[in-house]
């Protein structure tokens, strides 16, 4: 079965976590989507540098490969990129040279969606800004994901997710209750956020171009897009200059929080959303907790709740407790570290989990689709990273039409590669 985006190319010039995750979305659907890579950039968040000794000996690198083995190639072995590679292509395109910015033009006159997320202006700098792009191929749909957008006083900041959470207001939020806004660590909310946001404006676009024959210019201001996901504390603010409290665990409008289990480190999230959920829990606890949650006074009671569950939850397993309280329909789960994850039996019975090959990173178990599709179509899930300029010559030879001596003189002088540099 076809997908709805079969027939589609998408043009991938983006890093990190935020533009990959959109592309890998696009993918699913069954664009063909080409990374066109520097040789010259470490797009990928692991250099070509690092070997099994210097990973050791700084520690933390070592956790981002599998095996803990960077290997000869750490680029292609990067845990992060292998997560949001799958079915992708990769050329290797280096923009700062002549040959590369003409081979990047020609693919995009060829292409139907290019998605970047570099600072604003960084386009412009390479002769590749949308104006120029939209003039070679007026079917082209650009999607250009500066955080603060192209213009504005505030368009040219630079850095990641959880730099413009802060700016944003949503690190003002986290934290533990009585303790800063610094007490629950970073977060990259703008980065989970902004992968569905571009895909969906893409197909939007897509059918916008289907009715004009025209594509265009998508701004995705990620920033302005995060506020979304608080924007009734904007509102609040504006409104009643009220400034929203620091929740850690806990929810505005029900019971929340997370309590410890038997095992060593182990924890289960609990949320009592009702009445009848109270009841349910009291009839379980040996408690009557009327009093105490009457009337939404949950709140001004929580911590003696807090203790209460807690010395229920703390001799029984966590097993015991999920399963206790998911019968009386109250919610509750685990909260599970990386490896509990691929151990859990809800994940294995849905076959959440791919297990694909790869001749660079080996055999592994890779994260699945965000959703399910009913009827019409299957998403895809085929090759699971690509290496390193490995689909150089279908690129350059069979979409660009280079000669054989054409590709091999590039190759010669280094223009065009198979391995990162950097």
């Amino acid at each position: 079965m076809t997908g709805p985006l079969d027939g589609i190319r998408v043009v991938d010039l983006t890093v990190a976590w935020s533009g990959p995750g959109a592309t890998a979305l696009l993918g699913d659907l069954g664009a063909e989507v080409i990374r066109i890579e520097g040789s010259n950039r470490a797009s990928r968040q692991a250099s070509a540098k690092l070997t099994p000794e210097s990973v050791r000996k700084l520690g933390w690198p070592a956790n981002n490969f599998p095996d803990h083995d960077p290997g000869a190639r750490p680029y292609d072995r990067s845990a992060v990129f292998n997560w949001h590679a799958r079915n992708k292509l990769s050329a290797n395109v280096n923009l700062e040279s002549p040959e590369g910015r003409e081979a990047a033009r020609g693919l995009l006159a060829l292409s139907d969606v290019f998605v970047e997320n570099n600072a604003a202006g960084t386009l412009e700098k390479l002769g590749l800004g949308h104006e120029e792009l939209l003039e070679l191929n007026p079917r082209l749909i650009v999607v250009r994901m500066a955080a603060f957008g192209l213009s504005g006083p505030q368009s040219g900041f630079r850095g990641y997710g959880p730099n413009f959470n802060a700016l944003v207001g949503i690190a003002a939020m986290d934290g533990y209750p009585g303790e800063g806004s610094d007490s629950a660590g970073d977060n990259n909310h703008m980065d989970e956020g902004s992968p569905a946001g571009v895909a969906f404006a893409v197909m939007c676009a897509l059918l916008d171009r289907e009715q004009t024959g025209l594509g265009g210019l998508i701004e995705f201001a990620q920033a302005e897009h995060e506020m979304q996901e608080i924007g009734e504390y904007l509102i609040d603010w504006q409104v009643n200059a009220r400034v929203p409290d620091t929740l850690g665990n806990g929810d505005v409008h029900f019971f929340q929080d997370v309590f410890p289990a038997k095992e060593d480190d182990r924890w289960v999230a609990i949320t009592v959303r009702s009445d009848r959920e109270w009841a349910a829990l009291g009839s379980l606890l040996g408690t009557d907790f009327t009093e105490l949650v009457a009337e939404g006074r949950w709140r001004s009671n929580a911590d003696a709740l807090r203790e209460m569950i807690g010395a229920w939850t703390a001799p029984r397993c966590t097993d015991d407790i999920v399963e206790a309280l998911q019968g009386l329909c109250i919610p509750a789960g685990e909260v599970m570290t990386e490896q509990r994850v691929l151990q859990d039996p809800q994940l294995e019975a849905r076959d959440w989990f791919k297990v694909r090959s790869h001749p660079n990173v080996g055999t592994h178990r890779y994260p699945g689709h965000p959703w399910r599709v009913e009827g019409g179509f299957e998403l895809r899930y085929g090759r699971p990273v690509p290496g390193f300029g490995e689909d150089n010559e279908y690129v350059y030879k069979t979409l660009l039409g280079y000669s054989d001596e054409q590709y091999d003189a590039l190759v010669e002088a280094g223009v065009v590669t198979d391995r990162q540099r950097v």
